[in-house]
């Protein structure tokens, strides 16, 4: 991971000289200076363009280009570049890569207003994934940095010493709301929120759940004392990207929760005769389900293949691996929709589960699409473009929140950040047209309830390059 700093230093000069025996200033002339840098160093060779429409930032309609020097700078000026816009008026500077011909890929954008004999200087932060995949240029990281903001205003409260995210009804808290949390102030660098929402992890394990969070609680009680991996997950994976930042204390209580999982919660199941490891959904003073019942939304090659590396332990990567035999053992021939749960052979909806595409479904998009971000696994980007292909078939704007395997819809509430969101994630695999079309139908939407809003701004951070892959 890089973190890619944009920082924007425009320099508006205006030179006014009198001719003799005349009052009238000459007309300005303008030069914009643009630095681009990554992790404070200055970055050369960068193309950056520069545009009088912030509606179309089509790299064939900038008004004009140039690259970074050695310094990492590039200049325009009004006369040659910008010859038709005045003071009071917005341009915007777009840094491209050109990930194959004609095909670019969004760094990040700045718009800057022309004055009067002033500098003015402006910073965008935006951190790549990946050299792999498109940014959206719908989605900008000033939607994603507020909706986090509203986020926290409106689903974090406090809990005696700590913080907890709320469900429905507000009373209760589930351990995926804290595993979205945490990923989300780690990222955000949010210390505070952070540490908040791990005191009240910490503060509702219990035995049943084989010492991690009880998966269903209130501020001062327990609903259900056993746990749901997912959750677990998610927090082990915050904690990784918390030691970046905040040291290796973090680094040790992630590996504490991923030994429990590796040691207990990892079935090794037998398909056609050929061994497939899937997770067990959770633990209630044993593990449950597994072979039989297990979900493939739980299954993160991106972040097995992290957990890896932190404990040394190969047994993670042998789970990525096979979480591409468990998609592979239940996606749709034609939709490549998979269901909410499974058995390891693919078998929809064992025991009574859901056997659709729904709610637990609906993140597999986001969960599978950053092994193509982050490690360029071919697999990841060829289910996540079956997907796609599926959705642009019917259209984004007419997505529901519920389908069969087939692709029939089932779902009562329409579109939805939970499934946009994951859409557009994977969508960053395919192309720039495919991800901007779909992130304008994210842009749009306004969540209001909790698993819906968490799961939306978890996806605005991957959108916009604020949820990289650690470097460690």
């Amino acid at each position: 991971m890089k973190e890619l700093i944009l920082f924007i230093i425009c320099l508006a000069t205006c030179m006014s000289c009198k001719k003799q025996n005349e009052t009238a200033p000459d007309q300005q002339a303008i030069t914009l200076e643009i630095s681009v840098q990554n992790n404070s160093e200055n970055i050369s060779e960068v193309r950056v363009f520069l545009f009088d429409d912030a509606t179309d930032l089509t790299p064939a309609r900038a008004l004009a280009e140039d690259r970074t020097d050695e310094n990492g700078r590039v200049v325009f000026h009004s006369a040659s570049d910008f010859p038709n816009s005045s003071t009071g008026e917005s341009l915007t500077i777009v840094a491209y890569e050109e990930s194959k011909p004609l095909e670019f890929n969004s760094l990040g954008e700045e718009q800057v207003t022309l004055v009067d004999e002033e500098l003015i200087t402006a910073d965008l932060q935006i951190k790549t994934p990946t050299q792999y995949g498109y940014f959206p240029t719908s989605i900008t990281n000033d939607l994603a940095m507020s909706e986090y903001e509203r986020w926290k205003s409106s689903e974090v409260v406090t809990c005696n010493d700590g913080l907890r995210v709320i469900a429905d009804p507000a009373s209760e808290t589930k351990v995926e709301a804290i595993g979205f949390g945490m990923l989300l102030s780690a990222y955000a660098q949010d210390k505070s929120t952070f540490d908040g929402l791990f005191s009240f992890y910490k503060s509702k394990r219990t035995a049943v759940a084989n010492q991690m969070m009880a998966w269903s609680v209130t501020c001062d009680g327990i609903d259900d004392p056993g746990s749901a991996t997912d959750g677990d997950l998610d927090v082990a994976f915050g904690l990784i990207v918390a030691s970046q930042y905040w040291g290796d204390a973090y680094l040790e209580e992630a590996r504490t929760i991923l030994g429990i999982i590796s040691s207990d919660l990892i079935a090794e199941c037998t398909v056609d005769g050929q061994p497939i490891h899937v997770l067990y959904p959770g633990f209630s003073t044993i593990a449950w389900g597994g072979c039989q019942m297990t979900d493939l939304m739980y299954h993160t090659p991106a972040f097995f293949r992290i957990f890896a590396d932190v404990t040394s332990n190969d047994i993670w990567n042998v789970l990525a691996e096979d979480t591409y035999k468990l998609l592979e053992n239940s996606a749709h021939p034609e939709t490549g929709l998979v269901p909410d749960w499974q058995t390891a052979a693919g078998t929809p909806g064992p025991e009574g589960r859901n056997g659709h595409f729904g709610y637990d479904a609906c993140r597999v998009p986001w969960r599978l699409a950053l092994d193509y971000l982050w490690n360029g696994d071919p697999r990841a980007k060829a289910w996540c473009g079956k997907v796609t292909d599926w959705l642009q078939s019917i259209g984004p704007e007419n997505l529901v929140d519920g389908y069969e395997l087939d692709g029939t819809p089932i779902g009562q509430y329409g579109i939805n950040s939970a499934f946009m969101g994951g859409f557009t994630v994977a969508a960053m695999t395919h192309s720039q047209s495919r991800v901007n079309n779909f992130g304008t139908e994210l842009a749009e939407l306004n969540d209001t309830y909790w698993f819906n809003l968490n799961t939306r701004v978890v996806y605005l951070f991957c959108t916009t390059g604020n949820f990289y892959k650690p470097e460690l």
